[in-house]
C-alpha cells in the first residue's frame, strides 16, 4: 500500500477505480510522469490533510464541491472546475457533501518551474471547455497498464499547456482570494527560487523589490500569506525534503545545500516544521 494512502479514509463512498503507474527510469529523467490516479465518490466526514508530499496532484471535480486550504489560502472548487497542487506545500482538502472526482499525481523534470508559472498566472482553480479537459484520458492510460510513458507525458503537458493558456487569454476568472502578486513581489520570489542557498536578508530582498524594507514587508506578507522570513524558510525545507528522498546526500551537506548556517539550526527548523521528525528520520519513512 503506498504511505501517503490512509488505510482507512473516513467518508469514502465509492472507490470506482484507483491505479498505480510504474514509469520507467528514461521518463523519470526527461518524461512528465504519473504516479497514480483514480475516481472517487465520497461524503462527510472525507478530508486529507498532507505536510509534505513529493508530487503535484490535479484533481477535476465532476459534482460536489472541494474545499481547499493551502499555502496560506482557503477556496473552493465546484462542478467541472480543474485544481492543481504542489503537494510538497502542506494542504488540506475536505468536502461538506457528496463529491466525485477524478484525480492523479504527477512529477518530472522541469515540473516544478511549469507549476510556478501556472500558479503565478492563475492560481489553483481552472475551468477548461470539455475538449480540452484530458484528464479522463490520462486515467484511461493509467489504467490500461501497458507502457505509455510518451503518451501519458504528453497528455499531462497538454493538460497543463491549455491550463496555462486559459488563465492567460482570460478565459477564467481567478478566485478573489487568490490575489495576482505584483511584479515586486514576483522578482522578490524568483530571486528567492535562485538563491535560497545564499544568506539572504530582507532588506536585501527589498532592495531588488525597489520598494523600502517596510513596504516590501507588509506587501509579500499581504500576496503571498507569509513573511519573507517565514516563506524563505519554507522554501529551503522543501528543497531538503526533495534532496533527503532524492539523493544520498549526507545532513549536513544538505543543510549547508540549502542555505543553513549551521546543521543544528538546519535539524532544530526541520524538526519544528515536522513535529519533531528529524531529517534522519524523514528520509528513512519516505524511503
Amino acid at each position: 500500500m503506498n504511505y501517503y494512502i490512509p488505510k482507512v479514509e473516513p467518508g469514502l463512498k465509492a472507490k470506482k477505480s484507483l491505479h498505480f503507474y510504474e514509469s520507467s527510469d528514461i521518463a523519470k529523467k526527461i518524461y512528465y510522469y504519473v504516479l497514480w490516479g483514480g475516481e472517487y465518490t465520497v461524503d462527510v466526514p472525507y478530508s486529507i490533510e498532507r505536510d509534505y508530499m513529493n508530487s503535484f496532484i490535479a484533481f477535476w471535480i465532476q459534482s460536489g464541491t472541494i474545499h481547499f486550504h493551502y499555502m496560506d489560502q482557503s477556496f473552493s472548487a465546484s462542478e467541472n472546475e480543474i485544481v492543481v497542487l504542489d503537494c510538497k506545500e502542506k494542504h488540506h482538502y475536505y468536502v461538506k457533501g457528496e463529491t466525485n472526482f477524478q484525480f492523479f499525481h504527477f512529477s518530472g523534470k522541469q515540473m516544478q518551474e511549469f507549476y510556478n508559472e501556472l500558479y503565478n498566472s492563475n492560481g489553483c482553480v481552472f475551468t477548461l471547455p470539455f475538449e480540452k479537459n484530458n484528464v479522463p484520458k490520462i486515467l484511461s492510460l493509467i489504467e490500461a497498464n501497458h507502457e505509455n510513458d510518451f503518451n501519458i507525458s504528453l497528455q499531462i503537458y497538454k493538460l497543463l499547456g491549455n491550463l496555462l493558456e486559459s488563465s492567460r487569454t482570460g478565459l477564467e476568472h481567478r478566485d478573489a482570494n487568490l490575489l495576482k502578486k505584483p511584479q515586486e513581489i514576483q522578482t522578490a520570489l524568483t530571486y528567492i527560487h535562485e538563491n535560497y542557498a545564499s544568506k539572504l536578508s530582507v532588506e536585501e530582498l527589498s532592495n531588488i523589490s525597489n520598494l523600502s524594507t517596510y513596504h516590501f514587508s507588509r506587501t509579500f506578507k499581504k500576496y503571498i500569506g507569509k513573511s519573507p522570513h517565514q516563506y524563505l524558510l519554507n522554501y529551503r525545507l522543501i528543497q531538503a525534503k526533495n534532496l533527503l528522498i532524492e539523493t544520498n546526500l549526507s545532513i549536513e551537506q544538505i543543510s549547508i545545500e540549502c542555505g543553513f548556517y549551521s546543521i543544528a539550526h538546519f535539524i532544530k527548523a526541520f524538526s519544528k516544521s515536522t513535529e519533531g521528525l528529524t531529517p534522519g528520520k524523514f528520509r528513512k519513512l519516505h524511503l
